[in-house]
């Protein structure tokens, strides 16, 4: 993941926000691959989910500032983000291949 990757994804214009969003990229590989390890980089399909998932947690941490869901007309009643969790789920399953 770039950093014109992810201002692209977020249509980010200028360079004010690059030293952020650069933490961002590397907070959320990080937070990848320790929840699931990094098997599933061996794997061309895997890693377009992983991808997905981490322009998916930038986006939350940029915008939102989180990856939970607010329930409508509820600000107290909150749940996991979904998207997160499954595809989680999905790149666990991989081993590294040596």
């Amino acid at each position: 993941m770039t950093l014109d990757d992810i201002k692209s994804y977020l249509r980010i214009d200028g360079t004010d926000e690059d030293t952020y969003l650069s933490e961002l990229i590397e907070a959320s590989q990080i937070y990848v691959d320790s929840c699931v390890g990094e098997g599933y980089k061996s794997e061309a399909n895997a890693l377009k989910l992983a991808n997905i998932l981490q322009k998916k947690l930038i986006s939350d941490m940029y915008e939102n500032r989180s990856t939970v869901i607010l329930e409508k007309n509820n600000s107290e009643n909150t749940k996991q983000d979904r998207i997160v969790t499954t595809i989680l789920d999905k790149l666990s399953g991989y081993e590294v291949v040596t």
